[in-house]
């Protein structure tokens, strides 16, 4: 039987210090997937052409986050939003949400090691943060991406959003 899993995601192109992380120190985790925040994920969407549609016609704002110190809990790390999640939080009610139902919350981060195919050791970790630093990251763009069979997320189709001409970063 083939396994099959849709998520919507807002894909980080920068800083290069996350993707060296992820590149050096969970190579299996950064070649099935590029550093992303996951938005929606598929046990929340049973119709993704509706999800689609919604992302046109609602034209929903690009999505500004701050992201702070880098999180450990035993082999994941990860980097927590160090700030307001509200817009991030508008977009999947926008997308998610009906009148008498609020989609559950959700904590944007970044994965820099899934434990799921990778570790961290004490040393692993001082390195991470040595390198790290707060930034701030405006997604202009969701995608819907697809996996089969634990296989590499492939992109299915993006969506831009407005008020934003590039995703850019800038600094704390």
């Amino acid at each position: 039987m083939k396994a099959s899993r849709r998520q919507a995601t807002l894909f980080l192109q920068r800083p290069s210090w996350v993707n060296k992380i992820r590149l050096d120190l969970n190579p299996a985790q950064a070649r099935l997937i590029d550093a992303h925040v996951t938005l929606c994920r598929e046990d929340e969407v049973s119709d993704w052409e509706e999800l689609g549609r919604r992302l046109l016609d609602l034209q929903p704002h690009a999505v500004t986050l701050k992201f702070g110190s880098p999180y450990r809990d035993g082999d994941l790390v990860y980097i927590p939003c160090a700030g307001s999640t509200r817009a991030f939080d508008d977009l999947r009610s926008m997308l998610l949400g009906k009148a008498s139902a609020i989609p559950r919350k959700h904590l944007p981060h970044i994965t820099l090691i899934h434990p799921r195919n990778g570790s961290c050791s004490d040393a692993d970790f001082a390195s991470i943060i040595s390198v790290s630093e707060p930034f701030s990251y405006t997604f202009d763009e969701v995608a819907f991406i697809q996996q089969e069979n634990g296989g590499i997320w492939e992109t299915v189709e993006t969506f831009r959003l407005g008020d934003g001409a590039n995703a850019k970063m800038t600094d704390g």
